[in-house]
C-alpha cells in the first residue's frame, strides 16, 4: 500500500514556535553595568568634541573680529596725504592696535615739481583669548604724490 504524505499548504501560517525552557527572563546585573559603562564613555567623548567646537568657533570668530579691526584701520590710515614716518595706537572694543608707517622710498621728479613718496603701513592687532595673547598684522604700501614747494 502507498504511503501518502501531507504538506503545508503556502497559504498556511507559520508553525508557531518551540516553547522555550523556563529559566531567568531580563538582563543580568554585569550587562546593565556594562551598557551603563559604555553610554558614560560615549557621552564625555560628546562632551569633548562639543567643548572643542565652541573654542574653535570662538577663535574663528575673534580672528574675523581682528581682521575686520585691522581692515579698518588700515583703511583710516591709507587717507592720509603725508606718509611721513610715524607710529601711533589705539584701542577699538578689545583690540588693542598699533599703526606704523615707514617711508620706504622718495622719487623727485625735477620737471614736474613732485615728488614721489611710497611708504609701508602696517597695523597689528593684539587680544586676549582664553588666557593667552593673540596677535594679527596687516600691512600695505600706499604710494602717493606730493608737490614740492
Amino acid at each position: 500500500m502507498a504511503r501518502t504524505i501531507f504538506t503545508r499548504s503556502p497559504l498556511q501560517a507559520p508553525a508557531p514556535p518551540a516553547p522555550r525552557p523556563p529559566g531567568p527572563e531580563g538582563f543580568s546585573l554585569l550587562e546593565v553595568l556594562v551598557a551603563t559603562t559604555i553610554m558614560g564613555m560615549v557621552l564625555v567623548v560628546l562632551l569633548q568634541v562639543l567643548t572643542s567646537a565652541l573654542r574653535a568657533q570662538e577663535a574663528s570668530w575673534g580672528n574675523t573680529e581682528a581682521v575686520l579691526v585691522a581692515e579698518k584701520i588700515l583703511q583710516e590710515n591709507c587717507e592720509i596725504s603725508t606718509l611721513a614716518k610715524a607710529t601711533s595706537q589705539g584701542r577699538d572694543g578689545r583690540y588693542d592696535y598699533v599703526v606704523k608707517v615707514t617711508p620706504q622710498y622718495e622719487i623727485a621728479e625735477p620737471f614736474a615739481d613732485k615728488r614721489v613718496l611710497c611708504s609701508l603701513i602696517q597695523v597689528t592687532v593684539k587680544w586676549q583669548e582664553w588666557g593667552r595673547n593673540k596677535t594679527l598684522e596687516l600691512q600695505t604700501i600706499r604710494t602717493a604724490a606730493q608737490k614740492v614747494m
